[in-house]
């Protein structure tokens, strides 16, 4: 069956935390606030400028506009070695779920022609946009999918799979693995639970066989490990000749900041995805043998915890214990459903298990982002308030993020609906004036390159970097 909109979605990358059906409704809504966050951020900077005076410079840190050909390296240099850096790390970073469709299978010219193959790679270029955009989101989801794995693989092993690995968790979650009944009917599952439910329920444990299916999935594993080494060197390579530009107190341009800092995100989610098969085509199929085991207890029974097992014990612990129990247990641990495990990280809804958590880590990533913004502080443009502007941005862009964490987080307390929906509105509020401030700070650093002091095109005091390969 041909793909449709509805099945690959309007936005894949954003699409986990809101349903496509309340993006349907909402076009219209949303895309006004997009035209009027464009329009507004570049007014903003239009007017900025426009008011502004011309910034006057010391004779003893001359400035210089937009260099070509230059000895020693020039704009483009600067700006290549940035973008490929990026391009080649969100890249290799990125692991997409299995494609929903077989467009892949089709010859070259062929896919130009399907329908199915655009809205795959659509699918797949929102999420590179997303990695470029908004790293920290990214950051959001493989912390989501990482913690998902972490629990579905807790959840098999105490139920007779002990050799179901997080590897294994990633597979199911990404679609990559699907049950064959013993009529040879396919079962489609997001985890190891959902596995377990369909196929597993009544056969004893060992029936299936991990290791041949870890084995299975390693051959189909698309992962090129020359791409991932040239990537890794790539990385190495960029950050050793910006610390040395700051060892030997060269100046360093703000895109080579800012990249650093993107990097450092790339290098987040892509920790949290070691284990997660990378650019996996195809389907595979989990057979196992017939029923031998009925089970004495329901599967999906909750394991007593530890803490309910052990006699209450009184003394000044007992309240640090009740507020533990109460408060510090569901966090690091939330409660999961039987739908949230069926599903996976499927669905990232505000309601799931893991979305406080994981809006903390998307804070800390969009502090990494900005403490580089801010670590420019002193950056200078051609207009007086260029450096102005930056400034208010990079402080907004620290602040914003930790405002929606707040959010999020006394919204999950109150649980109260009218209360969320007041939070969702101030939140979004949030959202918009972030975009509109990481748009104009993508603007400025453009705007920068009219005024970098002469000594960031210099190359004279780090000879030896030259010697070290680099893809431009």
């Amino acid at each position: 069956m041909p793909l449709t909109v509805r099945d690959v979605g309007i936005v894949p990358s954003v699409e986990r935390f809101v349903s496509t059906n309340y993006l349907l409704r909402h076009i219209v809504v949303l895309a006004i606030l997009i035209v009027l966050t464009l329009c507004t951020s570049i007014v903003a900077y239009v007017l900025a400028l426009h008011y502004g005076y011309p910034t006057h410079f010391s004779s003893s840190d001359p400035r210089l506009g937009f260099q070509a050909g230059k000895a020693g390296r020039d704009t483009m240099d600067i700006i290549s070695s940035c973008a490929s850096t990026l391009i080649t790390c969100i890249y290799s970073s990125v692991h997409f779920d299995v494609p929903r469709s077989y467009a892949h299978r089709l010859p070259f010219l062929k896919k130009m022609t399907s329908r199915d193959f655009w809205l795959e790679l659509w699918a797949k270029v929102t999420f590179w946009l997303l990695g470029i955009f908004s790293p920290e989101m990214l950051v959001l989801h493989a912390f989501y999918e990482y913690m998902i794995a972490r629990r579905d693989v807790a959840w098999m092993h105490a139920n007779g799979h002990p050799e179901w690995t997080v590897t294994l968790a990633f597979a199911a979650d990404m679609g990559a693995l699907v049950g064959l009944t013993e009529e040879g009917n396919e079962v489609p599952v997001r985890s190891g639970f959902a596995l377990h439910e369909q196929l597993l329920r009544n056969r004893a444990p060992g029936t299936l066989d991990c290791k041949a299916l870890e084995y299975e999935l390693a051959d189909h594993t698309k992962a090129d490990l020359l791409f991932k080494i040239i990537t890794t060197l790539q990385i190495v390579r960029f950050f050793i000749g910006t610390v040395a530009r700051f060892v030997v107190k060269l100046p360093v341009a703000p895109l080579e900041t800012v990249t650093c800092a993107y990097v450092l995100c790339t290098l987040m989610y892509y920790l949290l995805w070691l284990h997660k098969p990378y650019n996996i085509g195809e389907r595979i199929p989990v057979r196992v043998g017939p029923p031998v085991l009925q089970r004495s207890r329901p599967v999906s029974q909750p394991t007593p915890s530890v803490n309910s097992m052990e006699p209450s014990k009184g003394g000044w612990k007992k309240p640090f214990r009740s507020f533990w129990d109460k408060y510090g247990a569901p966090f690091i641990e939330p409660p999961m459903s039987e739908a949230d495990r069926l599903h996976g990280s499927e669905r990232m809804w505000q309601s799931s298990p893991y979305m406080t958590q994981g809006s903390l880590v998307a804070a800390a990533a969009s502090l990494f982002v900005g403490l580089a913004h801010l670590a420019c502080w002193d950056v200078e443009f051609p207009n007086t308030n260029g450096q102005v502007l930056w400034r208010y941005c990079s402080v907004f862009i620290i602040v914003l993020p930790i405002f929606e964490f707040v959010i999020i987080l006394g919204a999950a307390i109150i649980d109260r609906h009218w209360v969320t929906e007041a939070m969702n509105k101030i939140a979004l509020t949030f959202i918009v004036i972030y975009c509109m401030a990481r748009l104009v700070l993508l603007i400025l650093l453009g705007h920068s390159f009219q005024s970098l002091p002469a000594g960031a095109y210099n190359t004279k005091d780090i000879p030896w970097l030259s010697f070290i390969p680099f893809i431009h």
